[in-house]
C-alpha cells in the first residue's frame, strides 16, 4: 500500500469515526463508548477535514494546489450512483459520490450542505460561539433528519440523509455543481 493510499485510508477511518461510525464494521457506534465523545467527535471532523485537504493537495502537506473547482462528474459517472440503503452523515455521502471517480478530487461537504442551506434545508445557527447546521422542516420532508446521540460528556446531534434525501442530492448535484462554477463535464455530456 502507497503512502497516499494509507493517508486516504485514514481519512476515511476518521471521517467514519466523526460520523459516529465503527470504521471497521460500519456499525454504529455504541452511545457509551469514548468514540462517541463530542470533544473526540468534534476533533475527528476536523483531523478528517484536515486530511482531505491534504488528499486534496496530492498527499502534500502545505498550499493547496487544487482547489474546489477541480471536482466535476459527468453525466454518465453521476448515473452510476446508487445510495447506500441506510442513513449517512454528510462525509459518507460525500465519499459515495466521490467514490465514482477514485482518481480525482473528492467533492467536499461544504458544496451540498452550502447549497442545501440556500435551499431552506438546514439552517445555521450559533452554539456555543459555533456555527452549527439544523435541519428544516423542509429538509425532513426530503428525508434529512437529525439524530441525538448520547456522549461521554453529555447529548449531541448528528444530521443524517435517509435514502430519498441522499437521492434528492444525487439527483440535485448538477445544479449545486453549477451554481459554484463547477461540474462542466454533467453539463457538457448532456449537450
Amino acid at each position: 500500500m502507497t503512502e497516499f493510499e494509507k493517508l486516504k485510508r485514514a481519512h476515511m477511518y476518521i471521517a467514519k469515526l466523526a460520523d459516529g461510525i465503527d470504521p471497521l464494521t460500519d456499525d454504529a457506534l455504541p452511545d457509551d463508548t469514548l468514540l462517541n465523545n463530542v470533544r473526540l467527535a468534534r476533533c475527528f471532523f476536523y483531523v478528517s477535514g484536515v486530511l482531505e485537504k491534504v488528499i486534496a493537495n496530492g498527499g502534500e502537506i502545505g498550499g493547496s494546489r487544487r482547489t474546489a473547482q477541480d471536482f466535476s462528474i459527468t453525466a454518465d459517472e453521476l448515473a452510476q450512483i446508487r445510495p447506500a440503503q441506510d442513513a449517512v452523515g454528510i462525509t459518507q455521502l460525500c465519499a459515495l459520490i466521490s467514490a465514482v471517480r477514485p482518481d480525482r478530487k473528492k467533492l467536499g461537504y461544504g458544496v451540498v450542505t452550502e447549497w442545501l442551506a440556500g435551499q431552506g434545508f438546514l439552517r445555521s445557527e450559533i452554539v456555543r460561539d459555533k456555527k452549527r447546521r439544523r435541519v428544516t422542516s423542509a429538509g425532513e420532508q426530503i428525508g434529512i433528519f437529525e439524530q441525538t446521540r448520547q456522549g461521554l460528556n453529555g447529548e449531541y446531534l448528528t444530521i443524517l440523509y435517509n435514502t430519498a434525501a441522499q437521492q434528492f442530492v444525487i439527483d440535485h448535484l448538477p445544479v449545486m455543481l453549477a451554481e459554484k462554477g463547477l461540474g462542466d463535464e454533467a453539463q457538457n455530456a448532456d449537450e
